[in-house]
């Protein structure tokens, strides 16, 4: 379950609590009751429209966060060392299932890159016997493994061409342009704040992809954008020009 969706089953419980029907609901958001009902089985409620259900029915949007369970999220999974051999056996077979586990559906793919449907389906063929997902009448694919996306082993054949990519290509560059964001500060945290971080990190990075899948599935011309949350134990080289004394 994702964090939209746990959300809006807090809103719902919420509701419940303070004994507040889809009819008073709908009554007070001027609406009618299949309205509302199809308005709360949506999982993905903007903000202005949970913004006017808060107003309308004297609920705090804080009160919904602490009832909503945002630590029973799931991760990315990391590839097992077999299926990254397996994968990197053929680019094509990784870069579609990266596609799949972003929610694309076979008709987008289709539509939007070069290959041809025996290509495609070749492909699919291999990805089902492997055990990746289930290849149904009319193509329609389930996903069996890594359903909430992949995290690849850095020293493994796929992660080793993307960290080239990332330190080549990714990192090379000025971050100045209209859609481009770099923060980077040295800071002094314990190890069990960098734990801290590391959960809220991997948190906010299933978000971002929630929000991804979700924009794919609108077939949005959104831009493509490349995250990059990292730490590591560093200081700028600059502050280095006074040197600590050695204890």
């Amino acid at each position: 379950m994702t964090q939209v969706e746990q959300f809006v089953d807090s809103l719902k419980r919420t509701l419940k609590s303070k004994n507040i029907t889809y009819k008073n609901l709908a009554r007070n958001l001027d609406l009618s009751e299949s309205s509302v009902k199809r308005i709360l089985s949506d999982k993905s409620l903007s903000l202005e429209r949970i913004e006017t259900i808060c107003e309308a029915c004297d609920i705090s949007f804080n009160e919904i966060c602490k009832n909503a369970h945002f630590e029973d999220f799931e991760v990315a999974q990391r590839l097992s060392a077999e299926d990254e051999v397996f994968l990197s056996s053929d680019i094509k077979m990784v870069h579609l299932f990266l596609m799949l586990t972003d929610g694309l559906s076979l008709k987008k793919i289709e539509a939007d890159h070069d290959i041809s449907k025996p290509e495609l389906r070749k492909l699919l063929l291999k990805l089902d016997r492997r055990g990746f997902l289930e290849l149904h009448p009319e193509d329609k694919v389930k996903l069996k493994k890594y359903k909430k996306g992949v995290l690849f082993n850095r020293t493994g054949p796929i992660g080793k061409l993307i960290g080239d990519q990332m330190k080549s290509s990714y990192l090379q560059y000025h971050f100045d342009g209209p859609l481009d964001h770099l923060r980077l500060s040295s800071v002094h945290l314990s190890e069990a704040s960098l734990q801290k971080f590391k959960r809220k990190i991997d948190k906010f990075m299933v978000e971002i992809q929630d929000e991804s899948r979700y924009a794919l599935l609108q077939n949005s011309s959104a831009p493509e954008v490349g995250f990059l949350l990292a730490f590591r134990p560093w200081s700028y080289r600059s502050l280095e020009a006074i040197k600590k004394k050695k204890n």
